[in-house]
């Protein structure tokens, strides 16, 4: 007998539409079509999941792109959405000790489904002889679902097998649902097929291998973000690879002129799109929900997003452009790595730090992972390019402008799975910074990963907004050996090439070589209309990252509006995603969570919840826990609101003091440099 999960039996398939698809196809976001699936009840929020094979479905890119919408031929909008696995995920047939009974998935989906068939899993195995209807993609040339007519052969707790009339072309097919003939019930998933006489013999998955997944949902139907389940990193999905597959090389592309070049050509008839910020802030509550039981003393867990007006679909890409110069080898002056002694250089011949767990790209990775930390993995994708570069000198022309080989490399592509981000830092952290400092490219890369253009590593979003967070410590000494000025153009013609992609950078220049001439770092941003950022001390580039409003929120407030209580603690991030525990009294409380813009725009919402010491315990989304704890902790520590504010508005008046102070050094040189001048000056065309 099989277990069917009781939240399978909710809702009935004749709450959906009779005449809807039972079957659709997914399309990942950014594009790209993947696995076929079909829709079962399920309890919960979304009132069904979807249902597909395990072999279909790459869960290294579904983690890579975050989200999956479900289509279906002539609809001019979704079926459904999803970001979460409802249920722990199975395994393709063909993987080490599984069977067809494995090889499934089942997926959340963000709200119920538009336009479907739902379909009912059977409660038992159906004997041989069964008459079934496998139900497929609709041919190119018919909207109609296809259908083919079947007979069960043999029948078992891991297959089933099916003889089907004829030789169907049966790609695209894989995860299809084999129905009972004549009725809406699934027996199982359709999983391979191959040649049997004049017949086809196909392999099923029994559905009994889904529904006992279902009778086990995460966090009671709230399911698990894609990224949060994904593959460890393998030899075939890891960076190595995937550079290898996309430029023939591992290093990647070698030339940053060709890299260059692939922009200028994609944005040669591309009018320049403003991304500068706009009027007005808009606010989302996304946990608790509407009307939630609250059981915790601590207070209500509240998480949402602040977003700018303007700010595109409140998804967003962001690039860590990290600085691997041989200069980033060199002391931070704090003991970055806590492990009690502080690096200092090695000699004076010898700048290098005597730990390199000190290190100026020490600290760097210390903020990436400070900004990563706190970012939401349901809306933002983060991605590590790394640049500087090595000067090829073959020949006397090569010592004004030599060939230059790894002046950037994309260690990480975009991706929701903040892990494999987090390994990338770490690996990148015990690495040996090398060679001269090429930002041009290191803006250039960063640039067409965020596009997808040919070269990139990873998966466009074109709906996204589109972020580099650009960190050096020092000036640009490349592609030209001994043009200050021909430097500096180039970093401003890649920021201009950036700005007509809709590409904002956010620039931080680390340290007093940084600041000493920090014209590069500042063109960049005021070029791309982002933000430039002066951190004198590079041991506290961290902080200074955190108070960064690179979402165009400079700040979130929380508190009960019934019982008039501010909230305990408020955490705001780079990405405008927030959390805030806010004290409760009994009965009904009304939360309220106020946003202002950089531009001085205020917003709120509300939310109602009901305080029930004593109920059952509100869940918190598996990806929400470790800044749910931090929240907790903030609270037991208890600084104290008015001190806490006191220092983030001390350190914003620092960095403005230190910005204006930078400027005036940029302007200064700009003067001295005359990069209006003819010669050498000039930026060459590509």
């Amino acid at each position: 007998m099989w277990r069917l999960a009781v939240c399978a039996l909710v809702l009935h398939a004749a709450a959906a539409r009779a005449d809807g698809p039972r079957v659709a196809r997914s399309e990942l976001r950014g594009g790209g079509d993947t696995g076929l699936v079909f829709f079962l009840p399920a309890a919960g929020k979304a009132g069904a999941v979807a249902v597909g094979a395990a072999h279909s479905f790459d869960r290294t890119r579904l983690a890579e792109v975050g989200e999956l919408r479900f289509t279906a031929r002539g609809a001019a909008s979704p079926l459904a959405l999803s970001r979460r696995y409802f249920a722990s995920p199975g395994r393709a047939f063909h993987a080490p000790g599984a069977s067809y009974r494995d090889d499934f998935l089942v997926f959340a989906l963000e709200g119920p489904p538009s336009r479907v068939r739902l379909l009912e899993p059977t409660p038992e195995p159906p004997a041989p002889g069964a008459s079934v209807v496998v139900v497929g993609p609709p041919a190119p040339t018919d909207p109609n679902e296809r259908t083919l007519q079947g007979t069960v052969v043999s029948s078992a707790a891991t297959a089933i097998e099916v003889d089907l009339a004829g030789r169907p072309d049966l790609r695209g097919w894989g995860g299809a649902p084999v129905l009972l003939a004549e009725t809406d019930r699934v027996i199982g998933l359709l999983q391979a097929a191959r040649p049997s006489g004049t017949a086809t013999r196909a392999s099923v998955g029994p559905i009994g291998g889904v529904t006992d997944a279902m009778a086990e949902p995460y966090e009671g139907g709230l399911g698990r973000l894609f990224a949060t389940l994904a593959p460890v990193a393998s030899a075939a999905n890891a960076p190595d690879e995937r550079r290898r597959a996309a430029s023939g090389t591992l290093e990647g592309d070698l030339s940053p002129d060709a890299t260059a070049r692939r922009l200028d050509a994609a944005l040669a008839h591309v009018a320049a799109p403003s991304v500068g910020p706009t009027h007005g802030v808009e606010v989302r509550i996304d946990l608790p929900e509407a009307e939630a039981i609250v059981t915790d003393a601590a207070g209500a867990f509240v998480a949402g997003s602040a977003l700018a007006r303007g700010a595109g679909n409140g998804r967003f890409d962001l690039v860590l452009a990290i600085d691997t110069s041989e200069s980033a080898s060199q002391p931070s002056g704090v003991d970055v790595d806590g492990d009690g002694e502080l690096g200092a250089a090695r000699s004076e011949r010898d700048q290098r730090s005597t730990d390199s767990g000190d290190s100026v790209l020490a600290a760097e990775v210390a903020a990436a992972e400070r900004v990563v930390d706190g970012l939401d993995p349901n809306r933002t994708r983060v991605g590590v390019v790394t640049f500087a570069g090595e000067a090829l000198v073959e020949r006397p022309a090569d010592l004004y402008r030599p060939p230059v080989r790894r002046a950037a490399l994309t260690r990480e592509p975009l991706t929701a799975d903040y892990r494999r981000v987090r390994s990338a830092l770490y690996d990148l952290a015990r690495s040996e910074p090398y060679g001269m400092t090429h930002m041009a490219a290191g803006i250039d890369l960063a640039t067409l990963e965020l596009l997808g253009l040919a070269g990139s590593v990873g998966t466009a979003d074109p709906a996204s907004t589109k972020l580099i967070l650009f960190f050096t410590d020092g000036q640009p000494t490349l592609p030209y050996l001994a043009s200050e000025p021909g430097n500096v153009g180039a970093v401003r013609a890649a920021a201009v090439r950036a700005r007509r992609a809709g590409v904002r950078i956010h620039s931080f220049a680390i340290g007093p070589e940084a600041l000493e001439g920090p014209i590069a770092a500042v063109d960049m941003a005021a070029l791309s209309e982002g933000l430039f950022t002066p951190v004198p001390d590079p041991g506290r580039l961290s902080d200074f990252v955190e108070a960064t409003a690179v979402a165009d929120v400079a700040d979130v407030a929380a508190r009960n509006a019934t019982s008039g209580e501010p909230a305990h603690a408020v955490r705001l991030h780079p990405d405008g995603s927030f959390e805030a525990l806010v004290p409760l009294q009994v009965g009904k409380n009304v939360l309220e969570v106020r946003a202002r813009s950089s531009r001085g725009d205020e917003a709120s919402a509300t939310r109602l919840v009901h305080y029930a010491p004593g109920s059952a315990r509100t869940l918190v989304p598996a990806e929400l826990l470790a800044k749910y704890n931090q929240l907790l902790q903030q609270r037991l520590i208890d600084l104290g609101a008015a001190q806490r504010e006191r220092m983030r508005r001390e350190l914003i008046l620092e960095i403005d003091r230190e910005r204006a102070r930078a400027l005036e050094r940029a302007g200064a040189q700009r003067k001295e440099l005359d990069l209006r001048a003819a010669g050498e000056t000039d930026v060459e065309p590509r």
